[in-house]
This record gives structure tokens, C-alpha cells and sequence, in this order.
């Protein structure tokens, strides 16, 4: 993987084994993308302990899911849904841009290989059965 994109993801990247599900993984943020997150919500986490963090932004991740995805234009839809089935054009520079809109959100999350060579990127479970329920009532 590029040294550019270790440095645009620096913020969002995960150094840890991947996660499936999205309190786990809230948990496993460091401040700073637990402020990336809260910010994309405006979500005020001042004078929260580390606990009551976690258990805001995994709560307004869940809460605002549809909404979120209600508010995506066409393409950010399509590359959501690139995402969800596995089926990511990375020659596509438009993916980068997704990722960090999605990483911001709180809706993907980039763990790094043990290598640091590559990404792998997680929708968690709760909202994967989310989006197949809104796919299936489209």
C-alpha cells in the first residue's frame, strides 16, 4: 500500500485484528477517531468518561443509520453498496473519498494487516442487517 494512503487513513486506520461488531469496535478506537466520529454527528463528547463515549457514538451510529443513508447522493450510494457486496473499484478514485466520508460516519472501518501492507475494511454486522432490511423494503 502506498504511503500516501497510510497517511490519508492515519487517523481512521484500526491497528488491531478486525472486528465484526460495532460496539467492539467503538471500543477499540482511540480518542481521536472516537472525535472524528462525534464530530460527523456533532456529537458533544466533552465531560464524558471514556464509557459513556463509547456507548454515545455507538448509539447515534445506530440511531442516525438510516438517515445517514437516506442522505447519500447516487453515487454514494452505489459505492456503499460496492462496499457491502465486496465489489470495490480502487482504480476509482471517488472510493478514497467514500472511505473517508463512511470512516467519519462511522458506517466502515479500516483495519490495518499485520503487515501494514493493506487494508481490511469492516461494515459492522448490525449494520449489514440494517442495509439488507432497507434493500429488501426498496
Amino acid at each position: 500500500m502506498s504511503d500516501f494512503l497510510l497517511k490519508l487513513f492515519k487517523v481512521e486506520s484500526i491497528n488491531k485484528l478486525p472486528i465484526d461488531r460495532l460496539y467492539p469496535i467503538v471500543e477499540a478506537l482511540d480518542q481521536d477517531q472516537r472525535k472524528l466520529i462525534a464530530s460527523s454527528y456533532e456529537l458533544g463528547l466533552e465531560g464524558l468518561s471514556e464509557r459513556e463515549e463509547i456507548d454515545a457514538i455507538h448509539e447515534m451510529i445506530l440511531s442516525k443509520f438510516k438517515d445517514t443513508l437516506l442522505s447519500f447522493d447516487e453515487k454514494e450510494h452505489k459505492s456503499f453498496y460496492d462496499f457491502y457486496n465486496g465489489t470495490v473499484d480502487y482504480g476509482d478514485e471517488n472510493v478514497y473519498v467514500n472511505m473517508k466520508k463512511f470512516t467519519s460516519l462511522g458506517l466502515m472501518y479500516l483495519f490495518l494487516s499485520k503487515t501494514g501492507g493493506y487494508f481490511n475494511f469492516v461494515i459492522p454486522v448490525e449494520l449489514i442487517e440494517e442495509y439488507e432490511k432497507l434493500l429488501k423494503s426498496s
